[in-house]
């Protein structure tokens, strides 16, 4: 395979395809259901089965059928993934760290899925809730803040700061006051109204 190409997909609306039973079957289907997908699951695959879906993923223990999945998706121009089957397979799953907006994904290629794992577990022990608070408040910022310093880079400074101070601290600490004395310090009036 490939390096490969990261991206966030969204598949919010979109119909998808979870094929096969089991951990790894449930496992897909949950994850696209949190991301907003409407899904279908079945055990086995028919030909037809493809109809009108935007991704289709193959995640049972039995293999068999991969080749023809991954041939019919392609002729469709069907996102597809047989789970554990690099050849048959235009993306892969990634193990995730999430914390509200922040998304990390890290992948191996492949090559050892359980170093991923691991790796995850140490950034969701170092990445608590305290980011997506802070991205909760970027986002109520970010337009107020385009508004209040029309100067690119002046803009660009400012997030800076506020990524650099103490507010990530406040956060994990609780202290929603010592937030609002950093923003205070940090931005503009007429970007915090």
């Amino acid at each position: 395979m490939a390096e490969g190409y990261p991206i966030i997909l969204d598949v919010e609306g979109q119909k998808c395809l979870v094929l096969g039973w089991g951990r790894e079957a449930d496992e897909k289907s949950e994850a696209l259901i949190r991301a907003g997908a409407r899904v279908d699951r079945q055990e086995r695959y028919q030909d037809t089965d493809l109809d009108g879906y935007f991704a289709v993923i193959s995640a049972g223990p039995d293999r068999s059928d991969n080749p023809r999945i991954f041939a019919e998706a392609e002729r469709r121009g069907i996102l597809v993934c047989c789970v554990d089957d690099p050849p048959h397979c235009r993306f892969t799953f990634a193990s995730i760290v999430r914390q509200g907006e922040l998304v990390i994904a890290i992948s191996t290629g492949g090559a050892c899925p359980a170093l991923a794992v691991r790796i995850r577990e140490k950034l969701e022990r170092e990445l608590g809730p305290e980011y997506a608070e802070f991205l909760k408040l970027a986002r109520s910022l970010r337009g107020r803040l385009a508004q209040a310093v029309p100067d690119f880079q002046e803009r660009k400074k400012l997030w800076y700061a506020l990524v650099d101070s103490g507010i990530l601290d406040h956060y994990r600490g609780g202290d929603e006051e010592a937030v609002k004395r950093e923003l205070a310090s940090i931005l503009p009036p007429d970007a915090l109204t």
